[in-house]
């Protein structure tokens, strides 16, 4: 009984393994596409957005969509939003940070956390 006590204290001191790992990429700004609220096409992305990375400096396991790496953006993100079309216009780059096992709306398309305009 003492050894389970004494293997029990000592499991929750070994670290647990984590496989989801949080990227900050800095990119241009690619293609933005927006879902009309009541599209056909994609019903899953009402409403949503989604934005390419274009010569990301990190690659994360996320959704490539024409070479680019694809970030969404859940309605109701207009800041967001906002910032990805003013550095886009400005040529600036930006700072997306994502984890790459937060996927919206499905699959591997990595959800927005941070932008940042550099």
């Amino acid at each position: 009984m003492k050894f389970l006590k004494l293997l029990f204290l000592a499991s929750l001191t070994v670290p647990q393994a984590s496989y989801a790992a949080r990227f900050d990429i800095t990119a241009d700004v690619g293609q933005i596409r927006y879902h009309e609220a009541s599209n056909s096409l994609a019903p899953a992305w009402h409403k949503h957005v989604w934005v390419g990375l274009d010569s990301p400096d990190q690659n994360p396991n996320c959704q490539l969509f024409n070479g680019q790496v694809g970030i969404s953006i859940p309605d109701g993100n207009e800041p967001a939003l906002s910032m990805l079309l003013a550095a886009k216009m400005a040529g600036k780059k930006v700072l997306i940070t994502i984890d790459d096992e937060i996927t919206f709306p499905s699959g591997k398309w990595c959800k927005l956390q941070y932008v940042t305009i550099k």
